[in-house]
């Protein structure tokens, strides 16, 4: 059970809060103690030193007259030494005599015989020692001193209570202010954890933005100890979204990669072979299902940024390269106008697929020469694809997007290039349209959404 509980989640702030509240009560419970000690001390020490005043004073004044008798050259009754039972007591002893205080009376202290050292005696430095005056308990200080060669005892007391009620009465006053220093103490403990806690509550509410997808990284920690931890996390983060890519580009280019076959499927079935129409439908519905789920994906990976920054002026150039050896006989001039510093948040398969087959056909019906250019407008990238072939006639061109679709059938070709670009330039929320190029040819107008400049941002 005690296990169990060590293993209950705790908050720090309380764990913090817990230690620092049992420290500071150790602190000022110690405090408390030491300054009590301190005062007693302290007051013990004043009340010896008057004590050994008097008896200093005592001593200095004592003799014996010529029968061998104790005197006093002068009296020493000052206060508070002349208020009868106050505790405040001389007592002097010595060959069966025995001179006392006007506080004393006709009483005498009840007090052991003093125990002194040979350091004390040499130096008649009184001794301390305690004694009862009708039960009530007295603090003694005593010494021996020689008076015309007889050892003679002179003690002096105060009350117990002069000890005690001047502490009694400073821990009236220290009890509360060792009270109200705890209270600060803690209040300044609270205070600090707050702040303490702060970074640690800030990175929990930029954990939660990336949670609300408002962000995609932790920022940067100013917290030297936080620093390691948030590097870690997004660390984290970046190798969830590699493998979360990884993941969903497998499945976009597996659904991909049935969608032309089953549309060659569904092209080749008809009355002839599919009489009832069942294998059509059935095809349809494979067909929708693999749109559904490459839709889906894509979104996806666009939403969440996973996809890979393709840069478009390399892809363009990548392709020149390979169409120049392929339509090497007709020698058509291409032309890359496109800026370097285009990015589009498009898979780099998928922007090789869409840009080879309209430049692809543009090669195929281009006179003397294909442009390729781009510009941004907003969040998308216009993607111009231009020929100086004899175009399409406009009644025509949405025709030519549908798959299987033919504008010429003496130019080699499936009839598929321009739907698959359609559809994927659909899924990554973009589009393909055909229009007149000036003066003569044809302008596909591709548009893809644009990458961020930053993957961090």
């Amino acid at each position: 059970m005690k296990r169990a509980l060590l293993n209950r989640p705790q908050s720090i702030a309380g764990r913090l809060l817990i230690f620092s509240a049992i420290f500071v009560t150790l602190a000022v419970v110690t405090v408390s103690v030491v300054l009590w000690l301190a005062l007693q001390t302290v007051i013990r020490e004043q009340i010896d030193q008057r004590l050994d005043t008097q008896i200093t004073a005592l001593a200095g004044a004592l003799s014996r007259d010529t029968a061998g008798r104790l005197s006093l050259s002068a009296p020493l009754d000052a206060p508070p030494f002349d208020r009868p039972g106050s505790g405040w007591y001389w007592q002097i002893e010595g060959g069966g005599q025995r001179l006392t205080s006007r506080s004393l009376r006709d009483r005498t202290i009840d007090a052991p015989p003093p125990d002194q050292d040979f350091l004390q005696m040499m130096t008649g430095r009184p001794a301390p020692g305690e004694g009862k005056d009708r039960g009530r308990s007295l603090h003694l200080r005593q010494s021996v001193r020689l008076v015309e060669g007889a050892p003679v005892t002179i003690t002096a007391s105060a009350p117990q209570a002069a000890l005690s009620d001047p502490v009694l009465h400073a821990l009236m006053w220290l009890a509360p202010a060792m009270l109200l220093l705890g209270a600060v103490l803690m209040a300044g403990t609270l205070w600090q954890i707050r702040f303490g806690l702060r970074p640690l509550r800030a990175m929990g509410a930029d954990i939660d933005a990336i949670n609300r997808g408002e962000a995609t990284r932790l920022a940067d920690q100013p917290v030297i100890e936080l620093a390691p931890l948030a590097a870690k996390i997004n660390a984290l983060i970046s190798a969830n979204e590699e493998r979360l890519a990884e993941t969903r580009l497998q499945f976009a280019n597996l659904a991909h990669g049935l969608k032309t076959p089953v549309a060659s499927l569904l092209l080749a079935l008809n009355d002839d072979n599919d009489p009832p129409g069942a294998l059509r439908r059935l095809v349809l519905r494979i067909e929708a299902r693999i749109k559904h789920h490459l839709s889906a994906t894509r979104r996806a990976m666009v939403a969440t940024g996973t996809i890979a920054r393709s840069n478009l002026a390399q892809t363009v150039a990548d392709i020149e390269d390979a169409l120049r050896l392929i339509h090497a006989d007709r020698g058509i001039a291409l032309q890359n106008a496109v800026t370097p510093d285009v990015f589009v948040a498009c898979d780099g398969k998928d922007l090789e697929e869409m840009l080879g087959n309209l430049m692809d056909n543009a090669c195929k019906w281009a006179q003397t020469r294909i442009l390729v250019s781009a510009e941004r407008t907003g969040p998308l990238v216009r993607i111009l694809v231009e020929d100086d072939g004899p175009g399409i006639p406009e009644e025509r061109r949405q025709a030519v997007l549908l798959p299987g679709i033919r504008e010429d059938e003496r130019v080699a070709g499936d009839g598929f290039g321009l739907a698959i670009v359609t559809e994927l330039a659909a899924l990554y929320g973009g589009s393909l349209t055909l229009e007149q190029a000036s003066p003569i040819g044809l302008r596909a107008v591709l548009l893809l959404p644009a990458a961020k400049t930053d993957r961090r941002s």
